[in-house]
């Protein structure tokens, strides 16, 4: 009984060594949805599709997901709990927005993977502005309103996949995130924050010197 006790401890622990994986573009998470970090983390997806309503539509080439009508099948749980996270075909798109006008959840995939992920997308924000009109004359405003208008701006965020912080990719912040390796700190401080490339390219150094390995249990 023990000897078999013991093969089976080896077994289990034998089983989640070869199980890990170092995360990066080769890595493939369940399919699923994932109510939490760390779920994520532990590739456990709390939810299968099935359970899942909505209609899905992806965008590979714009890393990203949507889902119109999101919504649970087991009445049970709450409708308004929302995603942290989906996996489509072992990629990880991590949830960004509910648009309440269109009702659909959006999703943006990982545009770098690794300890500093990167994820990029479109948000539309909204501007108020002040128009007048002028009295040809004596050139005085007679006339002025405020006018909102929506303008769409690109994000670019950094999710530290260890602690889930997310936060956006600016050269503070980069540097915060890779002050435990002096190195590319130090190279880091010399960069101009304006270039991104070579941000991204320290960022990338980063990851490679400092894998991450999942699942972590």
């Amino acid at each position: 009984m023990v000897k078999l006790l013991l093969l089976s401890t080896f077994f289990t622990i034998t089983t989640t060594v070869v199980g890990q994986a170092t995360f990066n573009s080769d890595y493939s998470f369940p399919e699923g949805v994932y109510l939490s970090h760390a779920s994520l983390l532990a590739n456990q997806p709390d939810l299968e599709w099935e359970s899942i309503d909505g209609e899905m539509v992806q965008l590979p080439e714009d890393f990203r997901v949507q889902i119109a009508g999101y919504g649970y099948k087991d009445e049970r749980i709450n409708q308004e709990i929302i995603p942290y996270a989906i996996s489509l075909e072992g990629e990880p798109y991590l949830f960004i927005r509910k648009n309440e006008q269109r009702k659909f959840h959006e999703f943006a995939g990982f545009r770098v993977k690794g300890l500093l992920s990167v994820l990029q997308y479109d948000t539309t924000v909204v501007n108020r502005q002040l128009m007048q009109a002028f009295n040809p004359i004596n050139g005085q405003p007679f006339r002025q309103a405020y006018v909102e208008r929506e303008k769409t701006i690109s994000l670019t965020k950094i999710l530290h996949l260890r602690t889930g912080a997310l936060m956006p990719f600016t050269h503070q912040n980069l540097v915060r995130l890779c002050s435990d390796d002096q190195e590319i700190a130090r190279a880091l401080i010399d960069v101009n924050p304006k270039e991104a490339a070579m941000m991204l390219r320290a960022l990338k150094l980063y990851d490679d010197r400092h894998p991450l390995t999942l699942p972590i249990k």
